[in-house]
């Protein structure tokens, strides 16, 4: 009986100490995941955020990227948005939060596939970024890669672009690529 109590005294030591560690020594894969799950969380907001509050999110968010942060997104009905620093990411952050157009904004990173470089200090994170604004239920799903760096044992956005599909290379270079009025839709990637 006493084995018994000891054996399972240690077998429960010992998947404490390896929940410990997992939990406070993540490894790199989940140290970055976690971060992007944060910066999703501060990415959102509802209708109800207080005028302090969304200064204070805004440089939350921001405090995710690099100071030489270099950003390039497609925007659905709007030309290609291009940030460069965070200062211009601090900026437009709180305009989106401050617009009376949007009452509600909640960020989506799915799909997250992390490779690391050679000197483990850098990675890409390629993702499928979705976004509802105003609560509704459509939404246009932007496939987006991440270039991230560790700083100061953090990890840090670097560089973050939308990743252009074949159907959206093809749309953009032909109009006519429409049938009965509907974007034809191809499933490839281009790679750039």
């Amino acid at each position: 009986m006493k084995w018994a109590f000891r054996g399972a005294l240690a077998i429960i030591a010992i998947g404490l100490g390896v929940w410990i560690w997992v939990t406070f020594f993540p490894g790199p894969e989940q140290a970055i995941r976690k971060r992007l799950a944060e910066l999703a969380q501060l990415g959102s907001f509802a209708g109800n955020e207080g005028q302090i509050a969304k200064v204070v999110n805004s440089e939350k968010l921001a405090s995710f990227f690099t100071p030489d942060i270099e950003i390039s997104v497609d925007v659905p009905g709007v030309a290609r948005q291009k940030l460069s620093g965070r200062d211009d990411l601090l900026k437009s952050a709180l305009a989106v939060r401050t617009s009376p157009l949007l009452s509600s904004v909640k960020v989506d990173l799915l799909d997250i596939t992390i490779t690391f470089g050679p000197d483990k200090t850098s990675a890409v994170a390629n993702l499928t970024l979705k976004v509802q604004v105003n609560g509704e239920r459509d939404f246009t799903p932007q496939e987006m890669k991440f270039t991230l760096k560790k700083v100061k044992g953090e990890w840090l956005i670097r560089q973050a672009e939308t990743v252009r599909t074949l159907s959206q290379a093809l749309n953009k270079l032909n109009p006519l690529n429409r049938l009965n009025g509907k974007p034809i839709v191809f499933d490839a990637e281009v790679s750039a």
